[in-house]
This record gives structure tokens, sequence and C-alpha cells, in this order.
């Protein structure tokens, strides 16, 4: 799959209105398989800001202009039959958890986590781009994710 165009918008604001109007007024979007994905607008800061420190316990508090840019993808990465799940990773816990699936777009290490509720209904938690190596790699040697 070749991935959409990347999304050149003036600012944070125009960002979170195109994530509003294309994702949160157009609920659900389905998965190629099928699941209805709900996407909230709270949902904005965590998918499109990083932490400023680099720990993963750290509050999240710049926006992200390459998460941001990469809006679009979400949508077609999702759709995309020729992507296998995978089973989200639960690092608190340090195991793989089948509530959380993750598709993730290798030649562009591209990452979409859905969390499944007790419905089997997906909600959207983050995409971004994977920029550790080892870290994608142990993402293409997750399980597979089970229906």
């Amino acid at each position: 799959m070749n991935p959409p165009e990347i999304l050149n918008l003036l600012n944070e604001e125009a960002y979170k209105n195109y994530y509003v109007e294309n994702y949160c007024n157009k609920c659900p979007i389905f998965t190629f398989d099928g699941i209805p994905v709900m996407f909230y607008p709270e949902k904005f800061e965590h998918a499109f800001y990083k932490r400023s420190k680099a720990t993963w316990k750290a509050k999240k508090s710049l926006f992200d202009v390459s998460r941001a840019e990469r809006m679009d993808w979400i949508k077609a990465v999702l759709q995309d039959p020729q992507i296998i799940p995978k089973k989200g990773f639960d690092k608190a816990r340090d195991s793989y958890d089948n509530k959380r699936r993750v598709t993730f777009l290798n030649e562009e290490n591209y990452l979409v986590v859905i969390e499944l509720d007790k419905k089997g209904k997906g909600i959207f938690v983050t995409a971004y781009l994977v920029d550790n190596e080892n870290a994608a790699e142990k993402i293409r040697s997750s399980p597979n994710w089970e229906k």
C-alpha cells in the first residue's frame, strides 16, 4: 500500500479541526474485517502529541506535526486487508494483550493502535511513526491479533 499524501495544514488548531471533522464526526470507520472504530476529540492530544522526556510515563506535552501530517494514514492502515493486525503490548503488565490491536505499515514503520471494548467495538488510541528499528522489529514479530 502506498500511504496517502501528507497533510499540510496551518497549525495545531487546523489539524484538530480536521481530526474532529474527518474522524470523530464520521464514526464509525470500519476496519477491513468489519470492526467499527470510534474516534473521540479528547484522544487528539494523546495521538498527536509527544513526550518532552524520553520516558513512557512522562506526560505528552508537545504537539507533533509529523504525527498530525500522517492523520489520513490512519484510515488507510485500518482498512488495508494486506496488513496483519498484531496484539498490542501492555508495558505495565509486560505482556501482549488481545484487547489492543496494532496495525503496522511495515515499509513506513507507521503504527495505528485501537482498543477493543467488550462488545468488539474499536476505540482509536494513537498512531505514529516508529522511529526505532529495534522497536519496529519487535512489533513485526509480535503475536498476531485474534478476532
